[in-house]
């Protein structure tokens, strides 16, 4: 199969991905054999091939992509059947008997394996995929609208979740990229308003439907959630909730900062370890019932590297998808 792999870890720059040939291993028991119908660039792809998130060698070459949807031409799973299209995001499978998988939160399972890192991912026209943990995609629901649901959409969902928004309250969302853009719809559907917080991408949070776009947050907010890979935000968000407000930094970052007289006001600051199970198949019923709308752009998956350095530019708008 055509494939796009790393070789090592590395920055884009210096050509650690190539594009040609590898072989998938035989299928199995309850995994499916799925042909890629499409695939989201996640800005953790960027994490992995560039070496923030350290590998060990014996896992290359590595396919990255986790963002994955297309049709299962093989299965070894009772539950899925051939020509199903199905998806999977970051997490490929769970234990299934820690404390964590029997009480539905196998998100935090210790001994979770990674899709694009522990198993090879969706750069490629072909993936294998364990049958239990794929979600199967919604009749009238396009693939390449679906795959960034896998990511940027579930990880939006699960960080509107921790808040709750109410109606009326006003919650800023910092940074609007690909899942700024979901969070903002999904606080607006609630009621709430959402107030966009960016400096480059107006026009994506006015599309997503954003009560409110300014460069600058002000203070009074019910909550916050900080989409944007900066430490230092995290600090401006804090300072911008009311007592008793919530700042959920689903972005990912070497550190964070926070004055400590922020917390004497029983701020709190929480994290979102992608989502589950349900809560994907939630996020894939809103978008097939049109309730939920992606921002998108397609690329040959030949061109993976131009789209990872866009990426690291800061020129994606919404989300790029690859198509083999």
């Amino acid at each position: 199969m055509k494939a796009v792999y790393a070789v090592k870890q590395d920055k884009i720059e210096n050509e650690p991905l190539k594009y040609g040939d590898l072989d998938l291993p035989a299928i199995e028991e309850g995994q499916v054999l799925v042909k890629v119908q499409a695939n989201g660039v996640c800005h953790s792809d960027l994490h992995i091939i560039e070496g923030d998130f350290p590998l060990p060698k014996e896992l290359f070459p590595l396919v990255p992509g986790h963002e994955i949807v297309g049709e299962v031409v093989e299965s070894k799973n009772r539950n899925v059947k051939e020509g199903e299209r199905v998806g999977i995001g970051w997490f490929y499978s769970a234990c299934g008997q820690c404390e964590y998988c029997t009480s539905g939160r196998e998100n935090l399972c210790p001994n979770a394996t990674v899709t694009g890192i522990n198993r090879w991912g969706g750069y490629a026209e072909s993936v294998m995929l364990d049958g239990n943990y794929v979600s199967k995609i919604p009749e009238g629901l396009d693939s390449a609208e679906a795959a960034p649901l896998f990511c940027a959409g579930i990880t939006a969902y699960s960080s509107v979740r921790k808040i709750g928004p109410k109606v009326g309250d006003r919650i800023a969302v910092f940074g609007v990229g690909g899942l700024g853009f979901y969070a903002i719809q999904m606080i607006e559907a609630a009621g709430a308003r959402a107030i966009a917080v960016t400096s480059s991408h107006n026009k994506v949070a006015e599309m997503a439907g954003a009560s409110e776009v300014i460069e600058e947050p002000k203070e009074g907010y019910d909550a916050a959630i900080v989409f944007a890979p900066n430490s230092s935000i995290v600090a401006k968000a804090v300072k911008s909730v009311k007592p008793g407000g919530t700042v959920v930094v689903p972005a990912i970052m070497d550190k964070i900062e926070v004055p400590f007289q922020y917390f004497t006001w029983e701020k709190n600051i929480t994290s979102v370890a992608s989502g589950f199970r349900s809560e994907t198949r939630s996020v894939l019923k809103l978008a097939a019932d049109g309730r939920l709308k992606s921002m998108i752009k397609t690329m040959p998956l030949s061109e993976a590297k131009t789209a990872l350095m866009d990426l690291k530019r800061g020129k994606v708008q919404g989300r790029i998808v690859l198509k083999p």
